[in-house]
């Protein structure tokens, strides 16, 4: 039984304590599919092979109308009439009658009771369940009972509380790890999964059941092939990660689809739920994998009142799941092949009510308080955003014979309402205020969810479509993807073009001129001319007025605090996120939120270290890989994430970016940039030199290439390489860092050669006076900075990448040029001279 090796080690101490009469209760939950009845067959046969008696009994939905049915199913010795109730509506007899019947079969040796589906157990089962264990907890008798998920707050599931509370073992089946799903797609396939068939057995969502069919499924059909030690899909699979509502769908030429078998299985699985529940599910699947339950409610005409009870079964199957966007299916296999089951007809009845239910909608969520909130009764709603999924089902094309608005329309307007990504954090300006209409919006989620070619094509449509007036920023949408791609050139021209289509509109709209100097501050950045960055970002902050305000200087402040990061101005860089407005991330979508968070932790982890910054980027890693925006949003971003989880101890996490990224390149091939951030992140993660060299070699960011050449040093030198290759990586990482006078970075780099005994100028010499603030070099004035915000010389050396010594030499100079005895006097003076600065 793959990864369920500690389940199974709980059932091997409930058979081993028989003996000993200790531990003998032992409670199992699973959803269906999860493998609760492999597990209890694979027990009967263990306790079996140790010579004990077995009974098993199971109960069923029917079987509630017959008292003691599961007992009876596995005690037929009992008389069904002697379970009844006398006059007085006293249960009796069962208890005595069960018992009789056990201490029969004990006196053969040890027993192990296996009851299964007791969700639907009768109260007199029930009952008898509750007293009996207690009262043989001497004898050698063993209990493994079962239910179906959670149990339901009910009598059944007091009784699993009350037992538990007596002592038993309660162990819950979830779903099946990454290296257990690999190890299933071994045993099924006769080798390893390759990276496309991986990327669709992840779609299972770790449920053994559909893991299982899916894959038999494909066998079967003869759709895996085996080369080079590896299964691999004998065609191409469409993307794992599919377009969320308000972007058209294309069947990928030769796609994979989804296998009869796997169709059988879920259908099975539906057919255990009520009939209106049944069309719940498949009305809810044409809106995509993740919907909100007014959406939903529009199809049927209904409140989403009235659709309680079957959006309740639904959860408690676990056929849906609550998310902090609404509700979505649990595995994306499962969506799909409702969507996909659906016959077209009815699909597109389904589509065009929708399509009705948005045009005619009264009005939309308030957006003046979009994005996540941060608890109930703290701040605004919780805006619904798509989770990764075809908005129609599978081929179902929205423009057709849906406005295009449709992502507004649905009330999707918040999570829209954003500037522009930018880089170390994405703006969220009115550039698609709701209500807009801007085609920006399906542009915007496709690049969100990985689907980086099909956003980029939709951003070029709506800056290209004829009428563009009723649309107010579309440039400012391609011209931050153009930024994410490292297609500077074409970034920079279609800058300019928006800036000079602002132009008669600055007055009226200031947070479009905001949006335009962020965007020409995130070029700047790409260019290592911090200077501009200082001042495109400072235009921005100044113009970011109104109700965009607060996500626009957000955004203005990201790409500020990185240019201070990289320019070696840590505390700079520290002003600049605790100048962030307050509640800065109400009014940010995921991606922009997440992007602004990765600033944010780059900052920290430079002050504190890779632990503390882990903690903070908790919303970053549990987004992926449903959200993407914190790797696209600068080259090396990836690679970034891998190396803090893994310096903080956190493999899973590097892990979980590794997949995400690869899942990325995979769906865009046709853009080089994303294959080389997964290379350089899965190079890191494994250790893998060449992979890592490779990324030197492709990545076009000069910094992202010293970040990978450095890399590769710092690998090569701890494995023991000889001197020459480990010199040489680090030269190449000197050079790109220098590149774009990212000054941080080019002295830690110095510091790794001066470990080796290379040493190398850095500096030049200026004409300065020979006291006062203008005669301090750089070096000083950094030592300067950081002292003064109480920093130890210590402290300050592990920023600097210097030694302590080097440190206190810098700060004597500063005291004879300053004419200052002490460090209270040196951080007034700083403060003074940063208030000059400033004004």
């Amino acid at each position: 039984m793959r990864g369920r090796g500690d389940e199974w080690a709980a059932v091997l101490t409930l058979l081993g304590g028989v003996a000993s009469r200790t531990g003998n209760v032992l409670l199992v939950q699973g959803r269906p599919g999860t493998g609760r009845t492999l597990l209890l067959d694979e027990a009967t046969g263990a306790a079996s092979a140790l010579g004990m008696a077995v009974v098993t009994g199971r109960a069923d939905e029917l079987g509630r109308l017959t008292p003691l049915g599961p007992l009876l199913s596995a005690l037929p010795a009992i008389e069904a009439g002697n379970a009844l109730c006398d006059g007085s509506g006293r249960l009796l007899w069962p208890d005595g009658r069960v018992r009789a019947s056990l201490e029969d079969r004990l006196r053969s040796g040890p027993l192990l009771v296996v009851l299964d589906d007791l969700q639907w157990a009768d109260p007199a089962t029930l009952m008898v369940l509750r007293t009996l264990p207690a009262r043989l907890a001497d004898r050698a008798v063993a209990w493994l009972l079962a239910c179906r998920g959670a149990p339901p707050r009910d009598a059944p599931g007091r009784l699993f509380d009350l037992l538990e509370a007596d002592g038993a073992v309660r162990i819950t089946l979830g779903p099946l790890g990454r290296e257990a799903v690999a190890g299933v797609c071994a045993d099924l396939l006769g080798a390893p999964p390759g990276p496309g068939l991986a990327a669709l057995a992840a779609q299972a969502g770790g449920d053994p059941l559909l893991l299982s069919e899916l894959l038999i499924g494909l066998r079967e059909e003869g759709a895996v092939r085996l080369e080079g030690g590896l299964a691999h899909l004998a065609g191409t699979l469409p993307a794992p990660a599919t377009p969320a509502i308000g972007i058209p769908v294309e069947p990928a030429p030769d796609g994979i689809a989804l296998p009869v078998r796997l169709h059988v299985a879920v259908r099975r699985r539906l057919d255990e739920l009520g009939g209106g529940t049944r069309h719940l599910l498949e009305a809810a699947a044409v809106l995509g994998r993740s919907f909100s339950p007014e959406h939903v409610a529009g199809l049927f005409g209904e409140t989403p009142g009235a659709l309680l009870p079957a959006l309740e079964e639904a959860l408690t199957s676990g056929v849906l799941v609550t998310t902090p966007d609404g509700l979505a299916f649990r595995q994306e296999v499962l969506w799909r092949s409702v969507a996909e089951g659906m016959p077209e007809p009815v699909r597109r009845a389904l589509r065009e009510r929708a399509g009705h239910a948005c045009r005619t909608r009264s009005a939309c969520p308030p957006h003046d308080v979009g994005g996540i909130a941060p608890g109930p009764g703290t701040g605004p709603a919780t805006v619904l955003a798509p989770a990764p999924g075809p908005p129609l089902g599978p081929g179902l094309d929205l423009g057709s014979d849906l406005d295009l608005d449709v992502g507004f329309d649905l009330g999707l307007g918040p999570v829209l309402d954003v500037g522009v990504g930018v880089g170390a954090g994405a703006g969220a300006g009115a550039a698609f205020a709701p209500g807009s209409g801007t085609p920006g919006g399906p542009a915007l989620l496709a690049w969100d969810e990985g689907l980086l070619s099909r956003g980029l094509e939709l951003a070029r449509e709506a800056v290209d479509r004829p009428g563009r007036g009723r649309h107010r920023w579309p440039r400012a949408v391609l011209a931050s993807m153009l930024i994410d791609l490292w297609l500077l050139d074409d970034a920079e021209t279609v800058t300019e073009e928006a800036a000079a289509e602002a132009g008669s509109r600055a007055a009226s709209e200031p947070a479009l001129t905001a949006e335009i100097g962020v965007l020409r501050a995130r070029l700047a950045l790409a260019a290592g001319r911090f200077d501009r960055v200082v001042e495109h970002a400072g235009s921005a902050l100044a113009a970011a007025r109104g109700p965009d305000a607060a996500g626009l200087a957000c955004s203005a402040l990201s790409v500020l605090g990185i240019a201070a990061l990289r320019a070696g101005d840590l505390p700079g860089a520290v002003g600049y996120m605790a100048r962030r407005p307050a509640r800065w991330s109400w009014g940010l979508p995921p991606y922009a939120r997440l992007r602004a968070e990765l600033a944010a932790a780059r900052i920290g982890e430079a002050r504190t270290g890779p632990v503390d910054a882990t903690a903070a980027l908790g919303g970053v890693y549990a987004a992926l890989p449903r959200h993407t925006a914190a790797l696209t949003c600068e080259p090396a971003a990836a690679a970034w994430l891998v190396r803090v989880a893994v310096a903080a101890g956190e493999p899973d996490r590097a892990d979980a970016v590794v997949e995400a990224a690869e899942g990325l390149a995979w769906r865009n091939p046709g853009l080089p940039g994303p294959s080389v951030a997964a290379g350089h992140a899965r190079g890191l993660r494994e250790g893998d030199p060449e992979a890592l060299g490779r990324a030197v070699a492709g990545y076009a960011d000069p910094w992202a290439r010293g970040s990978a050449a450095e890399d590769l040093g710092v690998l090569l030198g701890a494995g023991g390489c000889h001197r020459e290759p480990v010199v040489e990586s680090l030269r190449t990482a000197l050079a790109c860092y220098g590149a774009v006078e990212a000054t941080r970075d080019a002295a830690r780099v110095r510091g790794r050669l001066r470990l080796l005994g290379e040493r190398r100028r850095h500096w030049t010499r200026t004409d300065r006076p020979v006291s006062g603030w203008a005669s301090l070099t750089g070096t000083e004035r950094a030592v300067c900075a950081l002292v003064a915000q109480g920093l130890t010389n210590r402290h300050a050396a592990e920023q600097m990448f210097i030694s302590e010594h080097t440190v206190a030499f810098h700060l004597r100079q500063v005291f004879r040029k300053l004419g200052i005895r002490s460090r209270v006097e040196l951080a007034r003076l700083a403060v003074q001279e940063n208030d000059r600065s400033l004004r």
